[in-house]
């Protein structure tokens, strides 16, 4: 069940979002017990419930809007509804794109209908008060029914720069040059509500307020652009990409035809160096390397070393001479590593087996029954040879459905590591150190949506602290909004969902659209929505060519679309170059280098977007207002000092007028070039530079 405990306090007078304590009977012999929900991408180990009596427990911050949960008892997905919840939802798959996927149980939070119950400003959280760049950003959250917001800063005013609307809310954004206010601020905002206005300060609502105060030194931020904020990513599927040393082949390797096959390709660490050129000719900035590590599969999210490098991808030596070569064309090397789960082959799991609890690592993971001594025994010389075959039968003739052991999902060859052995952490952090001293300048965090929350912020901020340019990007599967804390990134599989679901499946119309982008925008610093990692296709993810049905005129608003929204631009290797492929592992080809097989068109397409964001500071690190024009066009405006970019989208598969867009445009600002333009073609955009 679930029960509202109230309003989180910021201070006297002042709340924040609802505390919603989630909790449910505590079956018989069951271990642990996990919330889940569209805000845990629907998996298990971000919050654990604690027992209590015969109940377990947890409590969660959450703002107003509609969310599914439910609950998975030691590893089980059978049926995860609350059972004393009957109201249900039906969810999406944010990465499939299938419509009702899951079903949850259903929670709603609306904001108090009177707009002086609901205002909140926290000026110690960095979504409400931040610095970015040359501005200091000042947020306040109200009901929809509040119609403007001033802030007086200093007894100076400020009208609000952008207002976001999410469906339940709206966000009050102001933006206020750094040089205006000096070493103090006093503040408060000046609201209007249909019959009646009223101010909001430190003591929250009221006629006459006390002035919130704070000091600019202790504004967190960032003063000049960290090298990660609206960067180009390029992700490689390192057995997949080029096999460029034959002598570290795998004996067995699967055929180079479509759809592909799980099982090896030989593509390798020299492959990659030799395709550097490839890669700067791109403008990518940052290569996303899948795992490189010691594992049982090709795709090597099995981990069983983390310090060493697969000796069919090459050496520590071959993996040091691409970070080098890379570093002097400008590329920064981004790491795959997997904390959630390691491989089954791991010596930590195998010790954990063999010795039991006599082992230093049964801690490691979190056991759920023990099988027989003699069971133990043949599953054990099966993993010294990582012999999956054999453990498959193994496991099958004994009897078992799922693991005796968490795992990822049910997958027994990713047992899942117990995040509450603080031994766990310490080793990790030095795994991340240690590729760090080789030269890497970021991580990608596989299933961190499944990552103990206190355990996910500790590694975050152990690397962060001695390791400031080294980016800690996160998978985030569905709705992101809690795990800003964590990471510096995550991979926005939110937005590709968003933008998908209106512009290939037609399940979100434009205003859904435009909605769900402010949440977005709303729930991150300006700053940190700069860093997110936006994509339109991955290792785990269908192509987008084939998603789009090869309709060129459709991927070509989507890559420009996905280009002008605040974040960084991810290119999975091949999407370049309109490589093909279905579902995992088909999404997964040989890159094609025969550039007689290239669209050509498509590599344009992309070359043309990152050029633009080349050439504008505003989209790579810009303010950001997006509005709908005649519920057909999607307007995005991205501005940064004296830059300003704003791109028309038309949402629909007909021509929409845009007149009216683009005249109030102009009302507002000169451009480089004298656009006259009536009309959009179906799924056809314009980007128009400014001067301010």
């Amino acid at each position: 069940m679930f029960r509202l405990l109230g309003r989180r306090m910021i201070s006297s007078g002042r709340a924040r979002g609802f505390l919603v304590e989630f909790s449910r009977e505590w079956p018989e012999n069951a271990r642990r017990i996990y919330l889940v929900g569209n805000f845990t991408s629907w998996f298990p180990g971000f919050k654990r419930l604690a027992k209590k009596g015969g109940r377990g427990f947890t409590v969660l911050e959450l703002f107003p809007g509609v969310y599914g949960y439910g609950f998975v008892v030691d590893n089980d997905f059978t049926n995860i509804l609350d059972p004393e919840n009957p109201d249900t939802i039906l969810l999406p798959n944010v990465m499939t794109l299938e419509e009702n996927a899951f079903k949850g149980s259903r929670l709603e939070l609306k904001p108090p209908v009177d707009p002086r119950d609901y205002v909140v400003h926290d000026e110690n959280d960095e979504v409400f008060l931040h610095r970015h760049l040359d501005h200091y950003v000042f947020r306040l959250r109200t009901g929809v029914k509040v119609l403007k917001s001033i802030l007086v800063v200093n007894n100076e005013e400020y009208d609000a720069s952008v207002v976001y609307e999410t469906g339940f809310e709206k966000v009050f954004e102001h933006n206020v040059p750094v040089e205006k206010p000096g070493k103090a601020i006093t503040y408060y905002f000046r609201l209007e509500a249909p019959g009646e206005e009223f101010s909001y300060g430190f003591n929250g609502v009221g006629e006459r307020v006390q002035p919130i105060q704070v000091y600019t030194g202790d504004i967190k931020g960032f003063d000049k652009p960290a090298w990660y904020m609206g960067a180009v990513y390029y992700h490689i599927f390192v057995d997949s990409f080029y096999n460029a040393d034959r002598s570290n082949d795998p004996p067995v390797k699967v055929p180079d035809t479509a759809p592909r096959s799980h099982g090896y390709l030989g593509g390798d660490l020299k492959g990659v160096t030799e395709k550097l050129d490839h890669v700067v000719s791109l403008g990518a900035e940052a290569i996303y390397l899948t795992p490189i590590f010691p594992a049982g599969s090709y795709h090597r999210y099995d981990v069983k070393d983390y310090l060493g490098v697969d000796p069919y991808l090459g050496s520590i030596e071959d993996f040091e001479e691409l970070v080098r070569k890379a570093e002097e064309k400008g590329i920064k090397i981004v790491l795959d590593i997997t904390l959630h789960h390691m491989g089954v082959c791991h010596q930590f799991f195998r010790d954990a087996l063999t010795r039991r609890e006599k082992s230093d690592y049964w801690d490691w993971f979190i056991f759920l029954e023990k099988p027989s001594q003699d069971f133990l025994s043949q599953a054990v010389k099966l993993i010294e040879e990582c012999n999956y075959q054999g453990l498959r039968n193994l496991i099958f003739r004994a009897g078992y459905r799922r693991p005796f052991y968490e795992a990822f999902y049910t997958v027994w060859a990713m047992p899942r590591i117990n995040h509450e052995n603080p031994e766990t952490l310490k080793y990790f952090i030095h795994v991340a150190e240690s590729w760090i001293g080789r030269g890497v300048r970021g991580f990608r965090i596989d299933v961190a949506h499944g990552v103990m929350d206190t355990w996910m912020q500790a590694f975050y901020r152990a690397v962060k602290k001695n390791s400031k340019d080294v980016v800690i990007i996160g998978e985030v599967c569905d709705h992101p909004f809690l795990y800003r804390d964590y990471m510096d990134s995550y991979m926005n599989y939110w937005l590709r969902y968003i933008l998908l679901g209106t512009l290939v499946k037609g399940d979100l119309s434009p205003r859904e659209m435009v909605a769900k982008i402010g949440e977005i925008l709303a729930s991150h610093p300006v700053y940190q929505a700069t860093m997110l990692y936006n994509l339109l296709g991955s290792h785990d993810t269908p192509r987008i060519i084939e998603l789009v049905k090869k309709d060129k005129t459709l991927l070509k608003l989507l890559i420009n679309l996905l280009n002008i929204l605040p974040g960084s631009l991810a290119i999975y290797y091949g999407d370049e170059v309109g490589l093909e492929g279905g579902n995992d592992p088909d999404n997964r080809r040989l890159m094609k280098w025969d550039r007689r097989e290239w669209d050509e068109e498509v590599l344009t397409t992309y070359l043309e977007a990152v050029e633009t964001r080349r050439k504008h500071t505003a989209v790579r690190y810009g303010f950001t207002r997006t509005w709908l024009c005649n519920d057909k066009v999607l307007v995005v405006e991205r501005w940064l000092q004296g830059d300003k970019v704003t791109g028309l989208f038309n949402l629909t598969g007909e021509e929409a007028d845009v007149s009216d867009c683009v005249g109030k445009l102009f009302r507002e600002a000169s451009s480089n070039n004298h656009v006259e333009m009536k009309s959009l073609r179906g799924h056809d955009f314009v980007i128009i530079a400014h001067n301010r």
